[in-house]
């Protein structure tokens, strides 16, 4: 007999994995909802349900509502976003102050495994800024405070890059931003992408992007697609109009929309933080890959903390075998992590090798060890050359 055959479909609702590599903290500037989420309060979702769950809608929470739709357009339901409100009065400045009980509050209540850590925030009606080297000062004066955050949370193993609004940004003022040869805030990057002329920076696009890569990859890979069909940056100047200015912006550190030759919609022009190039950690995703080998190199060695260490009784130094096995420990969680391929996740380091140093200090109860990666390489310049031969 014949038959019919009805296979289900899977992978059409954009649905994704939650993974621990993209658990994205957001502040966001807003009002609270009456009996749905407080000013300050954490609430950690996992899809666009959660805008009705919280109340949030565009009249009330224009800023959150755009974002958090545009988190998930991106990085699908089912990855995990934790955000928080706060007035429309509070500055950047203190949102990233380690010192204070704002962004650092978003980051202690989900345990520390926040690793992509965004700022978005609409100043109030009449608020004038303050422009200082073709920025709004409150976030020249964020980028090191958010820079010191995220340096006190990597030494407690738990580190994370931010991304910030560069609002303030003018194409008059192109000129007066610092090359980012001056700066070393290389946990901290400045987004300038618009997807409208309202000035408001589209960080919740820029987040859901990054959820949607693996750590190792650049926002700016052509091959993922376009990223927006619109763009303008803060001033309200639509992007396309600064073809010149592109390769200057981009001197300046800043992340930016741009078109592609042949290309329809607008990409990013690549994922720089705000340090020099020549900076091991000039990018985000360099940022990512190392945070991740850090986070699982701390989860690997903090189970031997305090344990015992077998000696060499005719050296005083650590027994080699037992040294060999740590380094054995540290060097497979990370290759099974990051090194090796699946159906759907490409390997996200060439490779790894742990040492640890046979000399250690172990008679007064220290072990030194060096962990080295081999990070991918990202084609970032194409050279060709193209002409006619007489014969191939």
């Amino acid at each position: 007999m014949g038959s019919v055959n009805i296979n289900r479909a899977v992978g059409q609702l954009n649905r994704t994995t939650p993974t621990e590599d993209a658990v994205v903290c957001m502040v966001m500037s807003g009002v609270a909802v009456a009996g749905k989420i407080a000013l300050g309060e954490h609430k950690q979702i996992f899809s666009t349900d959660a805008l009705v769950d919280l109340g949030i809608t565009l009249a009330n929470n224009p800023l959150a509502f755009q974002d958090i739709k545009d988190f998930y357009a991106n990085a699908g339901n089912g990855a995990e976003l934790n955000i928080m409100l706060v007035s429309d009065a509070t500055s950047i400045t203190d949102i990233c102050d380690n010192s204070l009980q704002i962004g650092k509050k978003l980051l202690e209540a989900v345990d520390g495994r926040g690793v992509i850590f965004v700022v978005n925030v609409k100043k109030p009606a009449g608020y004038v800024a303050t422009i200082t080297s073709g920025l709004d000062n409150d976030v020249n004066n964020a980028v090191t405070k958010l820079q010191q955050m995220a340096v006190a949370y990597s030494a407690e193993n738990n580190p994370f890059v931010g991304i910030l609004p560069a609002l303030g940004f003018s194409t008059a003022g192109i000129a007066a931003l610092p090359l980012r040869t001056t700066f070393a805030n290389d946990y901290v990057a400045l987004n300038t992408h618009c997807n409208k002329a309202d000035g408001v920076v589209s960080m919740g696009l820029l987040a859901g992007w990054l959820a949607n890569c693996q750590v190792h990859q650049n926002i700016a890979r052509v091959r993922f697609g376009k990223m927006s069909d619109t763009a303008f940056m803060p001033d309200g100047t639509a992007a396309k109009t600064l073809k010149n200015q592109w390769e200057t912006i981009l001197s300046k550190g800043l992340i930016a929309p741009i078109k592609i030759s042949g290309k329809s919609g607008f990409f990013y022009n690549d994922d720089p933080c705000l340090t020099t190039i020549a900076s091991d950690y000039s990018s985000i995703s360099w940022n990512r890959t190392i945070n991740k080998a850090h986070r699982i190199a701390f989860v690997s060695l903090v189970e031997k903390l305090n344990d015992d260490v077998n000696v060499d009784p005719t050296t005083g130094k650590i027994e080699s075998s037992l040294a060999s096995d740590w380094e054995s420990d540290v060097e497979n969680a990370i290759r099974e992590q990051m090194a090796i391929a699946g159906a759907n996740k490409k390997a996200e380091i060439s490779g790894v090798k742990c040492t640890i140093d046979p000399n250690s200090d172990i008679v007064n109860d220290k072990v030194e060890a060096t962990i080295d990666i081999v990070r991918k390489g990202q084609a970032k310049t194409i050279n060709v050359r193209i002409g006619y031969v007489v014969s191939i």
